[in-house]
């Protein structure tokens, strides 16, 4: 049984990356953040790998963080009394989310479906996104209790207005594809999966025109921006959850997310249910 957090096929200059999470809805953890990072950190030296495509698998992009992997973190740190581990823990997530970002190669996520929390953070530090009629967003951790803090306050102001950030933040309301379109979140719509592959095919042609360093060239000279700024607010970000929630308060609202009767409606909401 391949077990693995998400497959790779590449081909023609794309690489497809297909994510299926640690469990139901594509959930983010287990092995997935250390070996995306890694996927991420090779894809840069790779000269057959020109852009980079993000999706997942069974018509959903993610529903967010694995909440039953992390709580597991939670009280293995709480046993322990390492205070440090929820700092320490969030710079490895916002690792592995700023390699997306800082990739030297395009990188194009690809949603149907939801696409929740951590997930769209992630699909925020790509460059393009593309979507179905079925994809659905939220940025919904003030739920629990945390601010949002694997880099989607300081990536989607460069994409949306900060009233339409900060309706998604502060509420953690859920908007459909035709929102997303309307506000800048997502570049356009696409009837279905099979032409969100044609689309990255097609854009990876379009790049494949021009010389690999100048595709890195665009990417950093547009990055150096805001860069340093982005760099300010993850860590500041990082700090305050750590101090305002710390392990044992987000380990306890996570526990109770899941004792809901509905947490497995959740799923689709919020984030994953699955067994660690």
């Amino acid at each position: 049984m391949n077990d693995a957090p998400f497959h790779v096929a590449v081909g023609d200059g794309l690489a497809l990356v297909t994510v299926v999470g640690s469990g139901t809805g594509n959930a983010l953890g287990g092995s997935f953040w250390e070996e995306l990072y890694a996927f991420m950190e090779d894809a840069r030296r790779r000269d057959d790998i020109r852009a980079i495509a993000l999706t997942g698998a069974d018509g959903t992009f993610s529903v967010g963080m694995d909440l039953r992997w992390y709580v597991v973190r939670l009280r293995r740190a709480q046993r322990s009394g390492d205070l440090s581990f929820m700092d320490a823990d969030v710079r490895l997530l916002q690792q592995t989310v700023s390699a997306v970002a800082n990739c030297p190669k395009p990188v194009v996520a690809l949603i149907e479906g939801e696409c929740t929390g951590a997930a769209l953070e992630l699909a925020g530090a790509c460059d393009i996104r593309y979507a179905t009629g079925t994809a659905r967003f939220a940025l919904p951790e003030a739920e629990l209790g945390v601010v949002a803090d694997l880099g989607g306050l300081q990536r989607l102001p460069q994409l949306i207005n900060q009233g339409h950030l900060r309706e998604l933040a502060f509420t953690g309301r859920t908007i459909d594809a035709a929102r997303a379109l309307h506000i800048g979140l997502v570049n356009d719509l696409y009837p279905d999966a099979a032409a969100l592959r044609r689309a990255a095919r097609e854009l990876t042609e379009d790049l494949r025109r021009h010389p690999a360093h100048v595709m890195e060239g665009i990417k950093r000279t547009l990055d150096l921006i805001h860069q340093e700024d982005t760099r300010r607010s993850l860590d500041y970000c990082a700090r305050w959850n750590t101090v305002h929630t710390g392990p044992d308060g987000l380990g306890q609202t996570m526990a109770a997310r899941l004792r809901r009767p509905d947490a497995v409606d959740d799923e689709n909401q919020l984030h994953s249910t699955t067994t660690p």
